[in-house]
């Protein structure tokens, strides 16, 4: 179900990010702030342009029946599958953001009640990475199911990297682990390992 729901969102997802990235890129560039102290607002400019750029691609059909939410604070990036939903981080490094105390911020980040519908009712995070080396944009898709503080273990039960290709992603399948708190990590099918994705979801 999660993979046929992603199908047609990877293409022009994928796209648009690359795309917003390097214009993001080609500012700071300009304009010689390639300090690492204004990475952060590198990554705040690529996440506008790739809002900007994902609803063009929904408008031209890129994204089946994934649209753009209205951006509300910060420009967020929101997709939304009917109930399904796929918030767009920046960089952040490798942990998954806590929810912490606050009840607000828990509903924003985690899926705390049981939902009729589903993997169809989850909100999702997809937590941009972008490879210091290569500059490759990759997402990181997590199910948050419970709140935890700060540097403690986060509690997810889905976690992997949403493969670029889509003949990749097709070739995932689901098993159960000890290592997520209750729920599943995907792992490549035998024979299709030109992508290189493997387990890189696993912490």
């Amino acid at each position: 179900m999660l993979v046929d729901v992603m199908r047609p969102l990877v293409p022009g997802l994928y796209d648009s990010l690359d795309q917003a990235f390097e214009l993001a890129q080609q500012h700071f560039v300009e304009f010689d702030m390639t300090d690492p102290a204004y990475q952060p607002a590198l990554h705040h400019l690529a996440r506008a342009h790739s809002r900007r750029l994902l609803i063009e691609a929904g408008a031209a059909g890129r994204l089946g029946d994934w649209q753009v939410a209205d951006p509300g604070p910060n420009v967020q990036v929101l997709l939304r599958n009917e109930s399904l939903e796929l918030r767009l981080l920046r960089p952040l490094g490798d942990e998954v953001p806590p929810p912490g105390p606050n009840r607000a911020r828990q509903a924003y980040y985690t899926n705390l009640h049981d939902n009729l519908l589903g993997i169809r009712g989850s909100r999702l995070l997809g937590l941009v990475v972008v490879d210091p080396t290569s500059g490759e944009v990759l997402v990181r898709v997590v199910r948050p199911v419970g709140t935890w503080k700060f540097r403690s273990r986060a509690k997810i039960d889905i976690d992997f990297v949403l493969p670029r290709s889509v003949h990749t992603l097709e070739s995932l399948e689901f098993i159960p682990t000890e290592d997520l708190e209750q729920g599943f990590l995907p792992f490549e099918v035998e024979g299709d390992e030109q992508e290189g994705e493997g387990d890189v979801g696993r912490e």
